[in-house]
């Protein structure tokens, strides 16, 4: 998802080559074309369709989860706001990849098929908006994270929850402002089909999609730095001081205080984000490369070029949807609060501790003598 190009040019759209999905020019590879559509057809309207649907669910399910009470820290904000990008991610794979393979494989859905045609121009900026803010979310909880647990001292002053909504925010303009060339980049045309006698929607370059200097400054210098580089070495770097930290952590420390276990249980959740992140992104980095050092038109006619960087589409939509179960697998405290608001919301809440309260008063018998008296109240009390 980290480029695109035009249909009948052979470019790529959501890191593809998504024109009619497989991205080849059907005429001059008509035998890599055809079977290019039945395996995109299998990996992405079957596969990565089925793992959409459960990511964006797992993802809703995170946000609840997330918002409650007990999970309300600087850390939740940035994961509520990556699970929102995410749901971005998915939705627009299943909606512009995934679906469209099924009428290019099966006939069905046409009439989708050549209305995405007409919403390409507006809604491939989107996707690419949200695959931004997912790479820089998670480079703002990996600093975060850094800070809390590699330097404590300065922990209370910058991890905090106002800091945290400012930098996601900023990450919002950026991801915006970074990608408003895409919104100029595509236009919807009409191609004249003899098969069907009529004239057919496509999607084409712009002006400025077809300036060369455009594609130098944006594709060449801009975006392997900005999208790839810099904020991959960032998170890189980070992760292993953070893993540093840990096993520190465990080999000075037999016996952790509550806090700190707590802190540890975090950063290992984290981590286990984080590396999920780096192993699915990574591939499309290689593909990013092998687009920029060859021809397009080859790449289009190369069956395992297209099932590669199939397959590096289906490991994004991976990333996206897995975090709700490194949650569930790594954050104790997530999967309590999973429990208690999302499996058992009806149940009462149950008492954790339990005090008695004694209220002594004085009385005086007929021998004007003081007799002191207890009045024993049993309570109650929930602590969180």
């Amino acid at each position: 998802m980290e480029h695109a190009d035009s249909l009948q040019d052979g470019n790529k759209t959501l890191g593809s080559n998504f024109s009619n999905v497989s991205g080849f020019d059907y005429y001059t590879c008509r035998e890599a074309n055809e079977e290019s559509v039945t395996f995109q057809f299998y990996v992405w309207g079957i596969i990565a369709n089925v793992i959409a649907a459960y990511g964006i669910a797992g993802n809703i399910m995170s946000i609840i989860v997330l918002r409650h009470r007990m999970m309300r820290n600087s850390t939740s904000y940035y994961l509520i706001s990556l699970a929102v990008y995410d749901i971005g991610v998915l939705l627009s794979m299943s909606l512009f990849l995934a679906i469209p393979t099924i009428y290019l494989e099966k006939g069905h859905l046409a009439d989708y098929y050549y209305a995405y045609m007409h919403m390409h121009p507006f809604c491939y900026p989107l996707a690419l908006l949200a695959q931004t803010g997912t790479i820089y979310t998670t480079v703002g909880f990996t600093s975060e994270r850094y800070i809390a647990v590699c330097h404590p001292l300065k922990a209370p002053n910058r991890c905090t929850k106002s800091r945290t909504k400012r930098v996601i925010i900023l990450i919002l303009i950026f991801s915006v402002v970074y990608n408003i060339p895409r919104f100029f980049e595509f236009k919807t045309v009409f191609n004249w089909d003899e098969q069907t006698n009529s004239s057919l929607p496509g999607i084409g370059l712009t002006e400025l999609g077809k300036n060369n200097r455009f594609k130098l400054v944006y594709f060449i210098y801009m975006s392997p730095l900005v999208m790839f580089v810099l904020p991959f070495l960032i998170i890189f770097v980070l992760n292993i001081q953070l893993m540093r930290a840990v096993n520190l952590a465990k080999k000075t420390r037999t016996r952790l205080s509550t806090s700190a276990s707590k802190e540890a249980n975090l950063t290992i959740m984290l981590i286990a984000v984080i590396i999920v992140f780096l192993i699915c992104q990574l591939p499309s980095i290689a593909d990013n490369i092998l687009w920029v050092i060859f021809d397009s038109a080859d790449l289009n006619c190369s069956l395992s070029y297209i099932r590669f960087t199939s397959i590096t589409n289906l490991m994004v939509v991976i990333n996206s949807a897995v975090n709700f179960v490194l949650y569930c697998a790594f954050g104790k405290r997530f999967r309590r609060v999973f429990v208690k608001t999302i499996c058992h919301p009806w149940r009462k809440r149950q008492p954790r501790f339990k005090y008695t309260m004694y209220e002594s008063a004085a009385t005086y018998n007929n021998n004007s003598r003081r007799v002191t008296s207890l009045k024993i109240m049993n309570s109650d009390s929930t602590f969180l």
